[in-house]
Order: structure tokens, then sequence, then C-alpha cells
């Protein structure tokens, strides 16, 4: 919190990473652009100019030309398996963003206005709702349901609790990270 009890963050990570599959200009164009180049790719498929190709760049990829799975087959989209591995990723720079706030870097932080919690629920929830308050908003988040994913110990598409859609990278005791959450509120009465 800064001296006027405004709840401020800093980003501790110095690069975005993500899973590849799915990931196109037609989904995430500011991530297509801020991997680019200068990128490291994990289990994703090459193409015969030196590209990468994973599903989902078919309108942007030749795909029927020259690619090698992440096996190190040759592939093609008549191979009858995916050229990359499910949880392929590409690890980037955060500074290559195109979007990226100004102040990223700020050892102030940025002034956080919002808290979004992005789970995967294709269906039964609506796809933004918003919390009554600082309190009722950690119940939504500890409460939360999602999709599993190819991060998750679990495979296929289960709905499981996944309080704060953090569930796969928790790195100590739950009720400790809840009571934080709900201490935010006694430091300060102007929180998101």
């Amino acid at each position: 919190f800064d001296e006027n009890g405004v709840l401020r963050a800093i980003n501790p990570e110095n690069g975005f990473f993500g899973v590849a599959p799915g990931t196109s200009e037609a989904t995430n164009p500011m991530a297509m652009r801020t991997i680019f180049s200068n990128t490291v790719f994990t289990n994703v498929a090459r193409t015969g100019d030196g590209g990468v190709f994973w599903e989902g760049l078919e309108k942007e990829v030749d795909a029927t030309k020259g690619v090698i799975d992440w096996h190190g087959d040759p592939w093609t989209p008549g191979s009858g398996m995916p050229s990359s591995h499910p949880n392929s990723r590409f690890c980037a720079p955060a500074g290559q963003c195109p979007i990226i706030d100004p102040q990223w870097e700020s050892p102030e932080g940025v002034p956080v206005s919002a808290i979004l919690f992005g789970g995967r629920r294709p269906l039964g929830v609506p796809l933004v709702y918003e919390a009554f308050n600082w309190r009722h908003g950690v119940f939504v988040g500890a409460s939360m349901r999602s999709e599993s994913t190819a991060a998750a110990e679990h495979k296929g598409k289960v709905i499981m609790h996944d309080p704060f859609a953090m569930r796969p990278f928790f790195g100590y005791n739950f009720g400790h990270y809840l009571a934080h959450w709900l201490s935010m509120s006694e430091r300060s009465a102007n929180l998101p």
C-alpha cells in the first residue's frame, strides 16, 4: 500500500510463460507479438524455415511443408497426432509485450484497481461478474471451480475446485494463503 492507502503491485516475474497450443493471432494477438522473437519454445513443432508450429496456427503457418513434430519426426496435418505436446510452452521477456504498462518496472508498483481470477469454465457460470466487496471477492476466489489444464496433475476436462484459479501453483498452506487475502482489508479501506 502506498501513503494514500492505494494497493499497488509489482510482477516479480520478468517474462511471460504460456501454453502454446491454441494461442494464435485470433485468440491472443498480443501474446503472438510478444513471442515473435527472443523467445524460448518447448515441445512445439519446428517448420522447415526455422519457425515454430502448434495446433491453432493453421491459418498463420503453412503446416503442409517440412514440419517436424515435438518428437523429432516429420509431421503433416494428416498425421493423426498433434504436432506439439498439449502442454508445450513459450517463454518471452515481459518488456517485449507491446501493451505492457510503462510503469511495469517501477519499484513502487502500479495501482491495482481490479483483480481478475481467470479460471476455465466454458459452461454454467457467467463469463465475467463482479464481487460486492473485498471479503466477497475473497469468497468468490476461494470457491472457484475450473476445468483442469495440461499444467494440472489431472488429465482431461474435469471441473474441480480451483481456488483463485491457482490450484496447481500454491506453494504453501491454503489456509494461510486465504488468511493473507482476508487480512488485506485490515490494512486499507481503499481496496479494489
